[in-house]
């Protein structure tokens, strides 16, 4: 009896966890018809390319995004010295203090609420955003495929982002 209850346990596990695999592999097909390079179809690419009102905030927002980008979609990665650059004309290692505090919360705003689709839709306008004509930053994410990294999970859609690290401090 002990013997058969840990089989069905076994069969249960396993077949349990190859169906929360093959349901989380992909993320759901109506999202491919607004995952595009374009901000006209693409919502989340559109918010993206809305300014904050605080320069710095504009920053700090356009960090995490290529931090976001680069580390979480599928082949994409950061170019280290478009980003230096970046950082150093934007002033980011000047902010410290209120002024850093400020705008990181005006900037955490933005990403409060940041999803698995939200992240979908960002990986496919990489390109728009950071590519060779991109409208924040031109060259500062390598495209890669689109797609995001990891897989999607429904029961769990809602991504933790690591806070940023105040810079010299």
């Amino acid at each position: 009896m002990g013997r058969i209850f840990k089989n069905l346990i076994l069969l249960v596990v396993m077949t349990g966890s190859s169906a929360v695999g093959a349901a989380a592999e992909d993320f759901p097909a109506y999202w491919r018809k607004t995952m595009t390079n374009d901000p006209q179809t693409n919502f989340y690419l559109a918010e993206a390319l809305k300014p904050l009102p605080n320069k710095n905030a504009e920053t700090i927002k356009v960090v995490r995004l290529s931090l976001i980008a680069g580390n979480l979609c599928l082949g994409a990665a950061v170019d280290r010295r478009t980003g230096e650059a970046f950082l150093q004309r934007a002033g980011y290692n000047r902010l410290r203090g209120k002024t850093w505090d400020e705008a990181v919360f005006l900037a955490d705003d933005w990403f409060k609420y940041f999803n698995y689709r939200s992240l979908a839709h960002l990986c496919a306008g990489i390109d728009y955003i950071f590519g060779p004509e991109g409208k924040l930053v031109p060259n500062l994410v390598k495209p890669g495929k689109g797609e995001p990294k990891g897989s999607y999970d429904p029961q769990n859609p809602y991504l933790r982002l690591p806070p940023l690290r105040k810079p010299n401090g």
